[in-house]
């Protein structure tokens, strides 16, 4: 009788693992359990897990399809009820995306914890001070990675620092403040920085990507002179250059984080724009900018009309095309956009930057001349630059420009809800304002 008994708790028990996404062990590069990361090869098997899963959060098709949705210069060819609930900013916490979205982010951010918890302790002679703490750095940069997607998207967190084990230890743990969130990214990263090699790899953290997300972070926290900085430690660095005639190509010096893919791990970003039964085309306005020779320049390759007058997006050209997580581009408009905030604005500072940009587009130098109208150029510059990577709404949400680009006035739209299944297994976890239960 207490073998009958114990079967179904422990059918139970394995039904509450799988829906957490935590204990999830897949295949030989996803290692996630505590007892898995023993040696010199389970330690750099973790970490591979920890980079597949960022990159497949990050640069899914799903991913990508929403927030390219939200920024409002990609449209969807389905047509879904969920693709309307994207463009009318009206999201309801019972759509199955953010289900998705919420537990890779938890899920990517588990790995990490389990690398920084358990490689401490790993006696092999094989791994080495150095690789050790190569790997350390690597863990530390994917969770801040991590963490600060899932407050751009979701506001106020959980943070959680030490590995989820059983479904119990994540329950029970308030939210933290978007603000609060941004701190552990940073403290991450300040972190990352220590353990990591000043070396030149595009598919890996070192110093250099910890810059970089610096960089973007402290944009996002309006640290003008800190977000500066950053970036000029980058460009110092010849390895760090913008690419003429552009061009999206893997491992050259535009790339400073990008993600790479395989026959066996395909970038499923390709089938939103290349095959058949593609999910995404430009808009015409974003096309329209692309192939003005005053905007978009050599840009012009990101969207292209077909005999039938389609519109076909140019960002991934094969299956297994890197994507990129951070660009030198971006870099350059980071330091221009610091540039012209900070209390003393430096304009031509600004303005070199800028059009550094557009010079490799083949693109006329701008006209802007006040720290006000450089503002400006920038985020439609990056409007062209980035026109089908997932920048566009997150740019316009952390500038307070939502009302006028987008007529959205409710601030409580600016981050998505949390998924209600997460509400109704955690009494702790509260719902965003504006979204009800």
């Amino acid at each position: 009788m207490k073998k009958l008994l114990i079967w179904p708790v422990l059918f139970v028990s394995m039904l509450l693992s799988s829906c957490e996404n935590y204990l999830d062990v897949e295949s030989y590069d996803r290692v996630s359990d505590e007892n898995t990361i023993f040696d010199k090869a389970s330690a750099e098997t973790a970490v591979r897990g920890a980079y597949r899963s960022l990159a497949s959060l990050n640069y899914s098709s799903g991913f990508q399809n929403t927030i390219l949705q939200s920024g409002g210069d990609v449209r969807s060819l389905n047509n879904a009820q969920t693709d309307l609930n994207v463009i009318n900013y009206d999201l309801r916490s019972d759509i199955g995306f953010l289900s998705t979205y919420w537990a890779n982010f938890y899920n990517t951010i588990n790995r990490a914890n389990h690398v920084i918890e358990k490689v401490p302790l790993v006696n092999d002679v094989k791994l080495t001070p150095d690789l050790k703490n190569q790997l350390l750095g690597e863990a530390y940069f994917i969770r801040a990675y991590s963490y600060f997607d899932l407050a751009r998207v979701f506001g106020n967190v959980q943070i959680f620092l030490t590995p989820t084990k059983v479904v119990a230890d994540k329950l029970g743990v308030s939210k933290s403040s978007q603000a609060e969130v941004y701190a552990q990214v940073l403290a991450d990263l300040n972190q990352a920085e220590t353990f990591l090699p000043a070396t030149v790899v595009r598919n890996r953290a070192t110093k250099f990507t910890v810059y970089a997300l610096r960089a973007r972070l402290h944009l996002y926290q309006s640290n003008w002179e800190a977000a500066e900085n950053d970036v000029n430690r980058i460009l110092a660095n010849t390895s760090y250059q913008l690419v003429k005639p552009f061009s999206l190509a893997a491992g050259t010096p535009e790339s400073v984080l990008e993600f790479s893919y395989s026959v066996t791990d395909l970038n499923t970003g390709y089938g939103l724009w290349n095959t058949s039964n593609r999910q995404l085309e430009p808009k015409a306005v974003i096309h329209n900018l692309l192939n003005d020779p005053t905007v978009g320049g050599d840009r012009k390759i990101l969207s292209v009309q077909n005999a039938l007058g389609q519109f076909i997006g140019g960002i991934y050209p094969t299956n297994t095309s890197a994507a990129y997580g951070i660009r030198t581009a971006e870099l350059y408009l980071i330091r221009a956009e610091a540039r012209a905030k900070k209390a003393n604005p430096d304009v031509a500072g600004a303005l070199s930057d800028l059009n550094a940009v557009r010079a490799r587009a083949n693109v006329p130098n701008s006209t802007a001349l006040t720290p006000e109208e450089i503002t400006l150029a920038i985020e439609n510059e990056r409007r062209v630059e980035f026109a089908l990577e997932p920048h566009r709404w997150f740019d316009i949400v952390r500038t307070g420009r939502a009302p006028v680009v987008y007529n959205l006035n409710d601030p409580n739209k600016y981050i998505f809800p949390i998924p209600a299944g997460e509400i109704l297994a955690d009494p702790a976890l509260t719902q965003n304002p504006g979204y009800g239960n």
